[in-house]
């Protein structure tokens, strides 16, 4: 619906030449919405975990795993259950009804074992630089509104 009305108000400003208050209107929560999304995506990497840290956890989210003999698996989520870990992952079928297939390995065939996390690190630098270039966006905006605005008010350009 925005998006209609938005493309709607473009187009009128386009050939009327005039702005549209539709869009001065929103373009303040467009800004901070779009900042949030980018924000809350977050950068992720893969983090090994260690062996001893298998069990730390009853269930982890977006696992890879690498076999001893070099395959490898990706997971929606695992389990570690005793002596083996149980993978899980979601098939895509039709209908309302979520359905997995499982895998179980025994941990003694398991070479590596990752998990993806967000790298807050990443994000942080990410989010910074998205902020600053917004700050200088809005600073540079301020000072070309401030510039063209003024009114020198003498008569201007005459030499004697």
């Amino acid at each position: 619906m925005l998006v209609a009305a938005g493309c709607a108000a473009y187009s009128h400003e386009a050939a009327t030449g005039k702005e549209s208050r539709l869009m001065t209107k929103w373009n303040g929560p467009r800004r901070f919405v779009g900042l949030v999304c980018i924000l809350g995506a977050g950068c992720t990497s893969l983090r090994e975990i260690p062996r001893r840290e298998y069990a730390a956890q009853p269930e982890r989210r977006d696992v890879r795993l690498e076999t001893r003999d070099h395959l490898l698996y990706e997971f929606d989520y695992i389990q570690v259950a005793g002596d083996s870990l149980v993978g899980f992952r979601r098939r895509e079928t039709e209908g309302p009804i979520e359905d997995y297939g499982r895998l179980i390995i025994p941990l003694d065939d398991v070479a590596k074992l990752s998990a993806r996390r967000v790298d807050w690190y990443r994000t942080s630098l990410i989010g910074g630089g998205v902020i600053a270039v917004a700050v200088a966006a809005g600073l540079s905006n301020s000072n070309n509104n401030a510039q063209g605005n003024s009114s020198g008010g003498g008569k201007g350009g005459t030499i004697p």
